[in-house]
């Protein structure tokens, strides 16, 4: 019989076999396409957006399936196309989200320290921008050899301290004699070294950075250099202005010399600066920072309970140390605790917050009047047992909150953890290839597995192995070896439950898939009631 073909406005017949050929083609395409994208899924092309992918499928599809059987698709591209999107499944997702205030302030937070990393890496990244080496020296690695060298200042301060307490006790009778082999003409030396090389610092990046010194285009406001301009300013009086002009500190009174000692305090700020050597360091400042708003409301809810009841164990007391009859040294000791507003303040803060309430409430007790339990009571049960741990409770939460929802840190975290994973993964890898030369066989790999060892290591890693030649296809990439690279980044991507994002692209996919076969399908029908008519 003959078989008709589509060709023009006509029918030419054609042998059974070719149409055979012509479908299985096509199939095979549609069955490599699939494999493909589910090869995709192990990659990080996987993380592009749903919709590009799509679009960009579809449009590989259309391409390469009417290259192939352009004579079973054309008639009914039309119908067909709607059918497709038709016939794919619905799926809608309810996602509870915050509030409009904090969605908006998480989502402010964000975007900057996300922004400035992005901002950041392209500026590295481009040529044009990218900075010159001193100047990448200076706003990189300076940092560093600075924190050594205020590290190492904070210790010759603390030697200082422990000198001078060390006269102080022999000047009081406390010890034999203060430390030997030490002056203060040492220290004050070493003070104008350490000042030295702080002037250095800033004059080398204000003449570097320039209008970049106070405020950077990725990282905004610089106000640790603006901290450093103030704290050497600050020394530069005490070392240089005041010497010239007061001369001599003979010449000053006590009071003039404590101030001027007591502006040398502020030289252990620089402490803070070291702060951004190290990368946990920075995790607890940035979680305490985000929790001040939480902090500043525990203190407004604290000290508005003990405003009132500080009011009132003060009118309750007053009469009891007005009363010419009662005991002469109770009057005294409760005015000094309850006399005024506030003393009664800070008595209250000291019940709330000390832990040492009964030293502070067993004598109003026992020489005033046992009834004053009746006042004391309620008020440590609530404020002190019950308030303050609501209190704390609620400012833990806030701040686990603040830091989990910082993006910075989410991202340093989530770096960390799959550099820890490779590292794991590079040492696997060494120990398996048995010939060393850097690639694994499937022979390599399926003996690995075989290993009690390597089987639970790969568990603890969240890796689940069913079978190993489908997994060494899947890594090989159809080469029959697996690189380093590719054995770290297919294991990395097996990692754990399969996400919603392939779950979703697995859908798409085999909606797509069925689309397809309908097509197909209705292709066959239509060309086999052409069979069916005589000829």
């Amino acid at each position: 019989m003959p078989v008709p073909n589509w060709h023009g406005d006509g029918k030419v017949p054609v042998p059974e076999t070719r149409l055979e050929a012509c479908l299985l083609a096509a199939l095979d395409l549609k069955f490599a396409q699939q494999e493909a994208v589910l090869r995709g899924l192990i990659t990080p092309g996987a993380l592009l957006p749903l919709a590009s992918l799509a679009s960009r499928s579809s449009f590989e599809t259309s391409g390469s399936a009417g290259s192939h059987s352009q004579a079973v698709v054309e008639p009914d591209s039309d119908v067909i196309l709607a059918d497709e999107w038709s016939s794919s499944p619905k799926v809608s997702y309810h996602l509870s989200e915050p509030s409009s205030d904090a969605k908006s302030r998480l989502f402010s937070k964000a975007a900057n320290t996300l922004g400035a990393q992005v901002m950041k890496e392209k500026w590295v990244a481009d040529p044009v921008t990218k900075d010159p080496p001193f100047k990448a020296f200076v706003k990189g690695q300076m940092d560093l050899y600075i924190g050594v060298v205020v590290i190492v200042h904070v210790v010759a301060m603390i030697l200082n301290a422990q000198w001078i307490g060390s006269q102080a006790d022999f000047s009081v009778g406390l010890s034999d004699q203060a430390w030997p082999g030490l002056t203060q003409e040492a220290f004050d030396i070493a003070e104008y070294v350490f000042f030295g090389f702080y002037v250095l610092d800033v004059g080398v990046r204000v003449a570097v950075l320039r209008r970049e010194w106070w405020y950077d285009p990725v990282r905004g406001r610089m106000y640790l250099n603006l901290l450093d301009a103030a704290l050497v300013s600050i020394n530069f009086t005490e070392l240089i202005i005041v010497p010239a002009v007061v001369g001599d500190e003979g010449q000053l009174s006590a009071n003039q010399i404590r101030l001027i000692k007591l502006s040398r305090v502020a030289r252990t700020l620089r402490v803070m600066k070291s702060l951004s050597l190290f990368r946990q360091l920075r995790h607890l400042v940035g979680t305490c920072v985000a929790s001040i708003g939480a902090l500043f409301w525990s203190i407004v809810l604290i000290l508005l309970c003990q405003l009132t009841f500080a009011l009132i164990i003060c009118q309750a007391l007053q009469p009891f140390i007005l009363d010419d009859q009662a005991d002469f040294e109770a009057r005294l000791q409760m005015n000094s605790w309850y006399g005024s507003f506030f003393k009664a303040m800070y008595t209250t803060f000291e019940i709330t917050l000390s832990g040492g309430w009964p030293l502070l409430v067993r004598p109003v007790v026992e020489y005033v009047d046992a009834g004053y339990a009746a006042l004391f009571l309620p008020y440590i049960a609530v404020v002190v047992f019950a308030i303050l741990r609501i209190v704390t409770a609620l400012f833990i939460k806030e701040t686990l909150q603040s830091a989990a929802n910082d993006a910075e840190m989410v991202m340093e975290e989530s770096r960390s953890v799959s550099l820890k994973y490779q590292r794991r993964l590079e040492e696997l890898f060494c120990v398996v290839d048995d010939d060393g030369d850097g690639n694994l066989t499937l022979e390599e790999f399926r003996g690995a597995l075989s290993m009690p060892s390597v089987s639970q290591y790969l568990l603890y890693m969240d890796v689940t192995v069913r079978d190993c030649e489908p997994l060494f296809e899947i890594l090989a990439e159809g080469d029959g070896l697996i690189t380093i690279t590719e054995f770290c980044k297919g294991i990395m991507q097996l990692k754990g439950q399969a996400r919603a994002l392939d779950i979703v692209m697995l859908q798409h996919e085999n909606s797509k898939l069925m689309a397809e076969c309908k097509q197909i399908r209705r292709a066959l029908l239509t060309l086999s009631k052409a069979f069916r008519r005589p000829a």
